[in-house]
């Protein structure tokens, strides 16, 4: 783990946590990490990154986010949704989360359907592609990126989800799309297999970042600019 400052991106503090770290997580003043190969959930100090605890959690854990009762929860690829309480709901086999009003989503990533947690209730995709990445698209909606079945090579899509009538817009068919995140008015779109980030507003589409292998974003806060992570490796 690295933290960096902004925008002259100087290391802060390193921190070796093994376990393949995979999403992170800022909240209540603490900095969550879940480890995919590890079964757990780092807590850390974020501005010295010292360990706080270790939260079990069932096997594969990926993305964090906050359910409605103001809990840490991860999806897993097993097919679990769980809070660092202890608790266990069964999820799609996916990596992400995401929550829409009182609803938590997950996706199943080889069945290619998005699950409601709580009922099971599921929705298929349009498209035969494999949903990675799931986020909040403003209100009463879902951003969903998927990949194509070679990831590298096939296209892939990235849906807008609307959650009462549960129809798809495709808003765009990059090949291996990753993380996706809603900006004001802007989707912006890891385009990993393209080498590039998508910002999609509207009916506007511009590419940023030409070149880069982008497989994740953070929007800075008070600055016109985001983050990318590049992995010219995965």
């Amino acid at each position: 783990m690295y933290a960096v400052s902004v925008p002259a991106l100087t290391v802060m503090w390193r921190q070796h946590v093994g376990g393949s770290p995979f999403g992170l997580l800022l909240h209540s003043g603490h900095l969550f990490v879940s480890l995919f190969a590890a079964e757990a959930v780092l807590e850390l100090e974020p501005s010295s990154g010292a360990r706080i605890a270790t939260h079990r959690v069932p096997a594969a854990p990926a993305v964090l986010g906050v359910d409605d009762m103001n809990r840490v929860i991860v999806a897993g690829r097993q097919g679990s949704l769980a809070s660092l309480d202890g608790a266990s709901r069964p999820a799609g086999k996916g990596f992400s989360v995401a929550i829409s009003g009182h609803d938590v989503w997950t996706e199943d990533y080889d069945r290619s359907f998005l699950q409601r947690v709580g009922d099971g209730h599921r929705v298929n995709l349009p498209l035969a592609v494999h949903p990675f990445w799931i986020a909040p698209g403003g209100p009463g909606k879902l951003l969903v990126s998927a990949e194509g079945a070679d990831e590298d090579a096939d296209p892939g899509a990235v849906f807008q989800f609307d959650v009462m009538s549960e129809a798809f817009t495709t808003l765009t068919s990059p090949r291996d799309p990753d993380q996706v995140l809603q900006s004001g008015s802007q989707v912006l779109i890891a385009a990993h297999g393209d080498r590039e980030v998508l910002a999609i507003e509207g009916t506007q589409t511009r590419v940023w970042a030409r070149g880069a292998p982008a497989v994740a974003l953070a929007v800075v806060p008070g600055m016109d600019a985001a983050l990318v992570v590049v992995n010219d490796h995965e």
